[in-house]
């Protein structure tokens, strides 16, 4: 009955951003004084009811109203349903001969503020939802990993609970990691008799199913996963680089301030050390360039960490794994605050002018470190690394190496402009509120 309600409500909210957005289009056009005034009054949009109609269909042929996708998946969703609403909207109006009788101005505005405001709406909508505990939904987990449990019941957005001792669960994640093939068979088995929602959590993680087609040979009742690593096509390849460019053009004249301020801060703190650091780092195709950051560390680093390594040989092990110092006894004052947001690696966008760097990719990993990447150096190298990446917005505090090295992999395999879009918000959000990644 719960999730009945939740999801009444949801389309509710839904109509109410639909409505909503009509109005703002509508006040914006009303702004454009040299186009004339508005002849349709604003009731006529209120009530053209095929924007609600296929908006919302398209919205439940999608799933957004029966399945439990995490925001960003959904987002995508939502604004791919949102497009082809407006594709088939014009069409209808055209086809029935009444695009006179409306503004096209206001239709299409009104569909860029449903592609704000209608995510926008889900996110507030669920969490509210999740506190009253209508959007609860009880869940039992077959499997161990703790930061996949953390993220499924501590995830307001997806509101599953855990289902306690002697309570029946609605949905059971079966994890197949660290499990037999035998025990994976009894426990799917046993689940779907007793219930209608089993998700299956597959073995091999490298690949983002949601982008790969599945089909049946039905003679033989096998499904056949097609994987394919995105970046080897052409076309996504000219598609990440014209990407890159605009992202550039669009975002370098708004950092130019900031880091005119960063450089005074840095002279400022450290009259003594230069502005920028350079080194070598490893590019497409094995090829060394020089990476630029903003200078983090003493001039005489050396010296500084030696004796500090002496007093304390636990940092020699730390960095083993993590390939950095818990404490690192070189970074300055400022250089804390930097490395703390990130800050420091905004001088990398020279390196995308120059063509050695993407704005978003793998980690652009040390000479020294070519060896250690292991069987992946391939994959690795066949792009160019980025100035923020999956690894650095993970979500997990401390990533080791090769985790970082399996994120860079998986990201390569999987790429798409959305992941993209999310990576660049999801980076922002960690400058301004957040730890960065040292």
């Amino acid at each position: 009955m719960k999730d009945f309600i939740s999801k009444i409500i949801f389309i509710l909210f839904d109509i109410a951003m639909i409505m909503l957005s009509l109005y703002f289009a509508y006040i914006l056009r009303s702004t454009f004084e040299d186009l004339g005034l508005q002849t349709t009054p604003f009731m006529e949009y209120l009530s053209f009811y095929p924007l609600y109609l296929i908006l919302i269909l398209l919205f439940s042929y999608e799933g957004i109203y029966t399945y439990r996708y995490d925001f960003w998946h959904e987002s995508r969703l939502v604004l791919k349903g949102i497009i082809f609403s407006a594709i088939l909207i014009f069409a209808y109006l055209a086809m029935t001969k009444s695009i006179g009788d409306y503004s096209r101005l206001v239709i299409g505005f009104s569909f860029i503020f449903m592609g704000v405001l209608i995510p926008l709406s889900k996110n507030i909508s669920k969490k509210l939802l999740y506190k009253l505990g209508l959007w609860h939904k009880k869940a039992k987990i077959y499997g161990n990993d703790p930061f996949l449990t953390d993220e499924i019941y501590k995830n307001p957005y997806l509101g599953y609970v855990q289902a306690k001792q002697g309570q029946e669960p609605s949905t059971v994640f079966v994890n197949s990691k660290n499990s037999d093939i035998d025990t994976l068979k009894k426990i799917i088995s046993s689940q779907i008799k007793m219930r209608s929602e089993v998700i299956f959590i597959p073995l091999i993680d490298d690949y983002d199913l949601t982008h790969s087609h599945i089909y049946e040979l039905s003679n033989t009742r096998t499904n056949f996963i097609v994987f394919k690593n995105r970046l080897k096509s052409r076309y996504r390849r000219i598609l990440k680089k014209v990407s890159d460019f605009s992202l550039t053009l669009l975002i370098f004249p708004l950092l130019i301030p900031l880091m005119l301020l960063i450089a005074y801060k840095i002279k400022r703190n450290t009259p003594n050390e230069k502005i920028f650091f350079k080194q070598k780092r490893l590019g497409e195709n094995s090829k060394p360039f020089t990476c630029y950051k903003f200078q983090t560390m003493h001039e005489n680093s050396d010296s500084i960490l030696e004796k500090y390594l002496q007093d304390h040989p636990e940092e020699i092990a730390y960095y083993e794994i993590y390939h950095k110092y818990k404490n690192d006894p070189r970074i300055t004052k400022i250089g804390h605050f930097l490395r703390r947001t990130s800050l420091d690696e905004l001088p990398q966008i020279f390196n995308v002018f120059r063509g050695d760097m993407s704005f978003i990719g793998p980690r652009p990993y040390m000479l020294n470190e070519k060896q250690e990447i292991g069987e992946e150096i391939e994959t690795i190298l066949s792009v160019k690394p980025g100035i923020t990446g999956l690894w650095q917005v993970s979500g997990r505090s401390d990533v080791d190496f090769h985790s970082r090295v399996d994120l860079d992999v998986w990201y390569i395999r999987n790429w798409n402009l959305w992941m993209d879009l999310v990576i660049l918000i999801k980076t922002i959000k960690t400058v301004l509120f957040k730890d960065g990644a040292s």
